[in-house]
């Protein structure tokens, strides 16, 4: 019994100095600061090899004193490895693939080294990542900046499969502070060189490098709770990484150029099949021709037809009341309205990196009239046509689907089928606007880019959730 309390109170001594030291190397009045405030408590706990977040009634981060202690140097250096963790769970990573493989999990960590690296370049926080992995070794290379970055970055020739020296400038490029640059990378890219470089050699249990965090992911039963979690936090993000700057849960509207990039053959299928699903009752003005019938009158005869008006003339003028005026249907081709999918397009800051695929995406369906589209943040705008070939969209930065219903709500033409672009970090409709909807019977086809998505928010609500293939 005096071993077990000895051991809780070195755990409590230890977790008071992680605090001390992370307080001290947090910035203030951002979302570190809110999303830890949030947080039930940060625990020293040696039954994780690095950190991992706990989820009971409400989330707890765990850190591995031993693993501060040897690695982080730094006070700044322990709010790299919170940050670390943070965002794995912000961006629901276990939630992306049912069961998470190694190589996913290097892919994952490759990202979020990457934006943490990015997003802190100052001198006190380099070196973190680069005592963990080497430099000059695959996939190692991927979890740490080159030698020399930022100033004078040392990119490999010689290491990795074919496209590792591009894979590292884009996940360290000379100009980190660029926000929007045609050099981004995906999962699927990083996960490619990995499955590569597997298939060449084989996995070989050494070769695995230092990974942080717990990558097991909660079960089903956390996940709720963890999803909520994210929902919450998710909206106050200050800068993600990989998106741009915007303020809370929306700050001042803006308008800004995207670039517009074209998707895979198998992108736009997928997208395609779940647009048809979405043509709702919304007339177009895009015209076709169409077999309609009509009434027309064939001469006369002497069966009495109640339709014939011209027939009280005739008797007030004295004319003969044997004969009818007599009609038939006959079909001819007429112009038709075609319908058009309501579209509402997330163009909110954590969509950042999606944006230029999605624009390229969207466009031939709203040149063909086949889609009205929206774009949406923590507000509703149209997108037209114009605006989106050249890639401008209005954003606050913020997220909510709640603007988006109400604008459903609002249209005098019930909308039967809607379409919903996003990487599903929107929050829940009311109660008040799901009752609604569900009285129109309005379905909701919800679209969610592989690279970054958020199944939580929007699951209850939509009809149908489709995950597109991977977009670069």
């Amino acid at each position: 019994m005096t071993d077990v309390k000895t051991l809780a109170r070195h755990l409590r001594g230890d977790t008071s100095r992680i605090m001390s030291r992370l307080l001290s190397s947090l910035p203030a009045g951002t979302l570190e600061m809110e999303t830890l405030a949030r947080l039930a408590g940060i625990v020293a706990s040696r039954k994780v090899p690095t950190a991992a977040m706990e989820c009971k009634h409400r989330p707890r981060l765990l850190l591995n004193p031993d693993f501060i202690a040897k690695h982080c140097k730094r006070d700044e250096h322990i709010l790299l490895l919170v940050m670390h963790e943070l965002w794995h769970v912000m961006m629901a990573h276990t939630a992306l693939y049912p069961r998470v493989t190694p190589a996913q999990n290097i892919a994952f960590d490759a990202i979020i080294n990457s934006s943490l690296s990015r997003r802190f370049r100052s001198p006190e926080y380099m070196g973190f990542f680069d005592a963990l992995n080497p430099p000059d070794k695959f996939p190692h290379l991927l979890l740490r900046p080159p030698v020399g970055w930022p100033n004078n970055p040392q990119y490999p020739d010689n290491v990795g499969p074919t496209g590792t020296k591009r894979v590292l400038q884009q996940l360290y490029p000379t100009r980190p502070f660029l926000s929007h640059s045609r050099q981004v990378t995906f999962y699927e890219e990083i996960l490619n060189l990995i499955r590569e470089d597997m298939r060449q050699r084989g996995i070989n249990p050494d070769g695995i490098p230092v990974l942080i965090g717990d990558h097991d992911g909660l079960d089903d039963e956390d996940k709720a709770l963890v999803g909520e979690y994210i929902g919450d936090t998710i909206g106050d993000f200050t800068l993600l990484p990989f998106g741009y700057k915007k303020r809370g849960r929306g700050g001042y509207q803006r308008s800004y150029n995207s670039d517009v990039w074209d998707t895979s053959y198998e992108v736009r299928r997928v997208f395609s099949s779940v647009l048809k699903k979405s043509i709702g009752t919304e007339s177009g003005i895009y015209q076709r021709r169409k077999r309609t019938p009509i009434i027309e009158t064939s001469g006369t005869g002497v069966l009495p037809n109640p339709r014939d008006r011209m027939m009280h003339a005739r008797r007030l003028l004295g004319a003969s009341e044997a004969l009818w005026n007599q009609k038939y249907e006959r079909k001819v081709r007429m112009l038709q309205p075609r319908h058009r999918a309501f579209v509402y397009f997330d163009v909110s800051g954590s969509m950042g990196r999606m944006i230029p695929y999605l624009l390229g995406l969207l466009t031939p369906y709203v040149a063909k009239d086949q889609a009205k589209l929206f774009q949406f943040s923590t507000i509703v705008e149209p997108l037209i046509l114009k605006d989106l070939k050249t890639g401008l969209v209005t954003s606050t930065g913020g997220t909510s689907i709640v603007p988006v219903f109400d604008h459903l709500i609002e249209q005098t033409q019930v909308v039967s089928r809607v379409l919903i672009l996003t990487d599903g970090y929107t929050g829940s409709p009311t109660a008040g606007q799901l009752a609604e909807l569900q009285s129109r019977g309005t379905k909701i086809h919800t679209v969610l880019p592989r690279e970054y998505c958020n199944k939580f928010d929007l699951e209850e609500v939509s009809t149908t959730m489709t995950i597109l293939p991977a977009l670069s």
